[in-house]
């Protein structure tokens, strides 16, 4: 059952080892320090709003932490999108196929079974 496309990389040759495609330590050192400053962020602004204005409020704390969350949202998005596009490309330099049987976003157990 092999693949004629398929062509020999060091991980089949067990040569040295091949580094990931993504770099998930790099990605989840993105995403904490975007969350923090996105945190720290909402506490500024409510404490400044707090001084400036009438005071500190419960309510504006929840809707700015819902700002907050709605940018983070977002930030993560980019992040982890960015790191899939630089996967991507990091696995065409390096000649892997993306587009072969065995990548899919489905677990291999689905995909056997629709094939049968």
């Amino acid at each position: 059952m092999s693949d004629p496309d398929h062509r020999p990389t060091t991980a089949d040759t067990g040569d040295e080892p091949v580094p990931p495609i993504v770099d998930w330590r790099r990605t989840a050192h993105r995403l904490r320090r975007v969350l923090l400053v996105i945190a720290t962020g909402v506490v500024t602004i409510w404490v400044g709003l707090g001084i400036a204005g009438d005071g500190f409020g419960l309510a504006r704390l929840g809707e700015l932490a819902g700002l907050g969350l709605l940018v983070a949202f977002v930030a993560e998005v980019v992040v982890i999108g960015g790191s899939a596009v630089r996967g991507m490309l990091k696995a065409g330099e390096r000649g892997d196929r993306l587009a072969s049987a065995d990548v899919s976003l489905l677990p291999p157990q689905l995909t056997r079974r629709r094939r049968r």
